[in-house]
């Protein structure tokens, strides 16, 4: 533990506040009763990630992730830091999905314990494209021993030579990993895909892997996976945690930003929320009577950071 650990706090003044505008998009233009059926059909006629990416239907942005995670990754060490009084020497990224790019940012920045965990092996193998990355990476890095010293033979000589290592079997290799092991968690868009009664269990799990002073950071998309509005609150969970529903790709847990806290509060975590992006206007919907309860105000929240210390 860092000597400023106990008196830096997790985030400073209220939440910052962004506006993003009603139904902010999320893939074709289509109504989202389409996109359902037609994820439904696709989940049973392609379920094979590997397929659906090499014909290019349904997968991750390569492309869109390299674009952000760097910044991202810049960003959450810093704030690591400053916050704990010390370097992170572990770094644990949830759902890193088509790329392995993380491994890159964070080895590049001195961290040399690194693990990458998704619920398969959907990351690109393209190592023109990673020598790319890091043939853009800070020249004071490139010069060291340490660089000189990475392997794109292939992906997993890649990792190896980072100190990384990929895990594609979900939640339940979390077991795997040592009690207060890991610094810095990292999850961006992520944590809303985990299954309802799975999501306290998954918390309890991060506390227990969480070296103490370890600061986790998720960014947590509230809109539906559909057309970016609020058309995954029209079901109860009768039939939205339904297996056919939650492995079709458009599933989210549909917790709020209250219930996520209370969440990480119940199982040990401080917690913090650095910002919030708000819709200019509540996209319209008639929500279940399970969501009688959520207010407006819940109701406007498009997405939202957090951030959590294991004492």
């Amino acid at each position: 533990m860092g000597a400023g650990h106990l008196s830096a706090p997790l985030h400073s003044g209220p939440p910052v506040a962004y506006r993003v505008p009603p139904l902010a998009g999320r893939g074709a233009a289509v109504p989202w009763w389409v996109k359902i059926a037609a994820k439904l059909v696709l989940s049973r006629v392609l379920p094979s990630y590997a397929w659906r990416r090499r014909l290019g239907i349904g997968v991750h942005s390569f492309a869109t992730a390299l674009d952000g995670n760097r910044a991202l990754v810049a960003h959450d060490l810093a704030w690591f830091a400053t916050i704990a009084g010390r370097p992170a020497s572990s770094l644990l990224e949830l759902g890193p999905g088509d790329t392995i790019a993380t491994a890159l940012y964070a080895a590049a920045r001195g961290v040399r314990r690194i693990g990458l965990m998704d619920g398969g092996d959907h990351a690109s193998p393209d190592m023109a494209a990673y020598r790319a990355i890091a043939e853009g990476l800070d020249p004071d890095f490139l010069d060291t021993a340490f660089a000189a010293g990475l392997d794109f033979t292939n992906r997993d000589t890649l990792l190896a030579s980072l100190g990384a290592t990929y895990l594609t079997g979900g939640l339940a290799d979390l077991a795997g990993i040592p009690d207060g092991s890991v610094d810095l968690t990292l999850s961006y868009t992520v944590l809303e895909h985990v299954r309802r009664a799975e999501f306290t269990p998954l918390m309890a799990e991060l506390h227990r892997i969480t070296s103490p002073g370890g600061l986790p950071h998720h960014l947590i998309d509230l809109m539906d996976h559909l057309g970016g509005g609020l058309n995954n609150l029209r079901w109860g969970d009768a039939l939205w945690e339904h297996p056919a529903i939650a492995g079709s790709g458009f599933y989210t847990n549909r917790l709020s930003r209250a219930e996520i806290t209370a969440a990480a509060e119940e199982v040990g975590f401080e917690t913090a929320i650095p910002y919030i992006s708000r819709w200019d206007a509540t996209p319209h919907v008639r929500p279940h009577c399970q969501f009688a309860g959520r207010s407006p105000e819940a109701l406007g929240e498009a997405s939202f950071g957090l951030y959590l210390r294991r004492d």
